[in-house]
């Protein structure tokens, strides 16, 4: 697909704790060697907190941790307290990984709500970290991209996977496996139903391209397309929702 890299958080609990005492959060997939060999291979990369930002570091209005203050002026200056946070943190990581180029996330589901709150706090720990504790670490805003041309340059040996990550446990006895085999009556509805979404869409796109359909008819259309796009969307959300077993 033109991929160069794969970047995920969903790993079986103690493969991932394994992992992390070997340094082999970042290894080389070949999940189909036995048929493509090395011609289907890519790198793959274990988020380390999940896909959130650092414990203290969510900035966002929806989460309550404190705004990085670096001017020492005023009162609520915190910068070194959460520069010895963050450094931690950064250490922490380096143990599991086998390069000195450490990928950290900011962020989660629903965040950068207020966009100025985030990069604000970002702005002022970005400058404050390095201008204290750049002998150490260079923070900067990065991509994927960056990072994984970053590690190209480096001569590193990487393990190699050759298996599927299932099951996956995210915790003790909570395996995500039953999803697969769960409400097959209900999938079976939301394939007839998104078949049936898709077809009027087409026809829908026929009818209106017609110059002697009035402004009644499309009306009509829309509203029996909406009705079955709502059900549809019910229909999806209840399957997502309940589908997931230990």
């Amino acid at each position: 697909m033109g991929f160069d890299a794969f970047f995920f958080a969903r790993i079986d609990e103690q493969d991932k704790y394994t992992r992390m005492d070997s340094s082999s959060l970042e290894w080389i997939w070949r999940p189909n060697s036995e048929t493509l060999g090395k011609e289907s291979q890519i790198f793959t990369h274990t988020l380390y907190n999940h896909y959130s930002s650092p414990a203290g570091f969510n900035f966002d209005i929806l989460d309550s941790d404190e705004p990085f203050i670096s001017d020492k002026k005023v009162d609520t200056f915190n910068g070194e307290e959460k520069a010895k946070l963050l450094m931690d943190h950064v250490d922490e990581r380096r143990m599991h990984y086998r390069t000195n180029d450490i990928f950290v996330l900011f962020g989660d589901d629903f965040r950068f709500m207020n966009a100025f709150q985030n990069y604000f706090s970002m702005d002022s720990m970005i400058d404050y970290m390095n201008e204290n504790h750049g002998d150490k670490y260079f923070f900067r805003y990065s991509t994927p991209s960056d990072y994984i041309d970053a590690l190209a340059k480096k001569d590193v040996k990487w393990p190699t996977k050759y298996d599927d990550m299932f099951p996956y446990s995210d915790h003790k006895d909570a395996y995500w496996t039953g999803y697969f085999t769960s409400r097959p009556n209900d999938k079976e509805y939301v394939r007839r139903a998104s078949s049936n979404f898709h077809a009027s869409n087409t026809l829908y796109a026929q009818k209106v391209l017609d110059q002697k359909i009035t402004d009644k008819e499309i009306t009509e259309i829309m509203e029996a397309r909406q009705k079955l796009f709502d059900e549809l969307g019910i229909n999806q959300h209840h399957d997502a929702v309940t589908g997931t077993g230990k």
